[in-house]
């Protein structure tokens, strides 16, 4: 597992990066920023191809739709934005709210999005139109992290107020009351094959939980501060993690044991693999984008 600089900004105190996507292709990444700008970058090499300027607060969640044409980005503004990926051309309709965005999911269909708000609200709307088509009340505190399970029809939820519930999206009813705890969640992956849920808490653990028996639950203990981000590899057979405590661990998901631990100069803000090789890009509180080579067996 090698470590490369895959971006740096430059100047004295460079914006944070605060979230990253990449495109179905593999070949490009896009980061947001702490001043609300959000820039795509060539993922092998890390050059920037362009910015794009529209929000007015800190980009706190990024995805990629219509297979890597188009761009969404959620931030604290309020707003729910789309851009083109190719022309950085933001589109007219914007999804707005009362409060802030903290998080964004996407159907695999680029159909349906959800954004979780600071105020518990889920709102569900479409990609096509950018237009709310509900809005649902789901936590009494923010929505920190927002998942679809891979066929789409249900969609798991996880707050400040300690809660994860997972929906059923044609009805907006709650299926389960998956976890629910004191402890703040931060971050949330889903397995590829929707068995499980991992689960960042404020205190540093991972929470496991089986989604068919919610008894089935695993703590993965390691890190000392907030885990504020998870990614699984392509293959589903490792999760990695990033925290506060300037930390990134890497876990067997067969045994839940962890297998590489890498101490960094800064907090991590998110992780996401490449889903076209090995490679793990984890962005950070100094402006950097790191990327992270695995052999192919891994």
């Amino acid at each position: 597992m090698e470590k490369k600089i895959l971006y740096r900004p430059t100047g004295k105190r460079p914006p944070s990066l605060t979230d990253l996507a990449v495109n179905p292709k593999g070949n490009r990444i896009v980061c947001g920023t702490t001043d609300a700008r959000i820039i795509i970058l060539n993922s092998k090499t890390g050059k920037p191809i362009r910015a794009m300027d529209g929000h007015q607060s800190i980009i706190s969640a990024l995805a990629f739709v219509q297979g890597g044409t188009q761009i969404l980005s959620a931030s604290w503004d309020n707003t729910v934005r789309s851009w083109s990926s190719t022309q950085g051309s933001q589109k007219e309709s914007v999804l707005s709210h009362s409060t802030e965005i903290k998080a964004l999911a996407v159907d695999s269909e680029s159909s349906k999005g959800v954004a979780g708000t600071r105020d518990g609200l889920m709102k569900v709307f479409s990609v096509e139109s950018m237009k709310c088509i509900r809005n649902v009340p789901a936590h009494t505190k923010d929505i920190s992290a927002i998942t679809f399970t891979s066929d789409g029809t249900r969609l798991l939820t996880a707050s400040w107020d300690g809660s994860v519930k997972l929906w059923d999206l044609s009805t907006y009813e709650v299926l389960k009351n998956v976890l629910r705890q004191k402890e703040r969640i931060r971050s949330m992956i889903l397995s590829p094959d929707d068995s499980r849920v991992y689960l960042g808490l404020h205190n540093g653990v991972i929470r496991s939980v089986s989604l068919e028996n919610l008894r089935n639950r695993t703590d993965l203990d390691g890190h000392t501060d907030i885990v504020s981000a998870m990614a699984i590899n392509p293959t589903g057979t490792l999760l990695a993690s990033g925290s506060w405590d300037r930390t990134l661990r890497i876990w067997s998901i067969e045994d839940d044991k962890q297998i590489h631990t890498h101490k960094l100069g800064t907090g991590i803000s998110a992780l996401t693999w490449n889903p076209k090789n090995n490679a793990l890009y984890s962005t950070d509180f100094s402006g950097s984008l790191l990327s992270w080579e695995f052999a192919t067996s891994s």
